[in-house]
């Protein structure tokens, strides 16, 4: 599957109904703003790792699940490590199966990813 902005759209705004979460609230459980909510909710913004790590894990899904990449929920254990949370996602990443090879969209994700995330990453070298 490839990854689809309005399937995190969707799936982000279903949790968030299903645990009678406004922005407002979703924002304080995982220490951002309540704008940066909005622009993940109106597709304005994809979220740094480290937040979708945080939102994963607040609702009890995988990271692939939010990102719409799987229908499976099947939740990655919670250490309470963010290190071990993103060694988790990229290991997941690498585990697809053999001799897969990513798709353009998924690809120009994963740079997005990565561009997003450049001084958090460059910050633990």
């Amino acid at each position: 599957m490839e990854f689809d902005m309005n399937k995190f759209n969707s799936r982000l705004k279903a949790l968030m109904k299903s645990h009678d979460m406004s922005e407002n609230d979703l924002a304080k459980k995982i220490g951002v703003s309540n704008v940066t909510i909005c622009r993940y909710l109106n597709k304005e913004r994809i979220p740094h790792v480290d937040i979708v790590v945080k939102i994963a894990n607040y609702f009890h899904v995988s990271i692939e699940y939010l990102f719409g990449l799987t229908k499976d929920r099947t939740i990655v254990l919670d250490s309470g490590n963010d290190d071990v949370e993103l060694h988790a996602c990229v290991k997941s990443l690498f585990s697809l199966r053999p001799n897969y090879h990513f798709t353009e969209s998924q690809m120009a994700l994963i740079k997005r990813i990565l561009l997003a995330n450049k001084d958090f990453i460059l910050s633990t070298y």
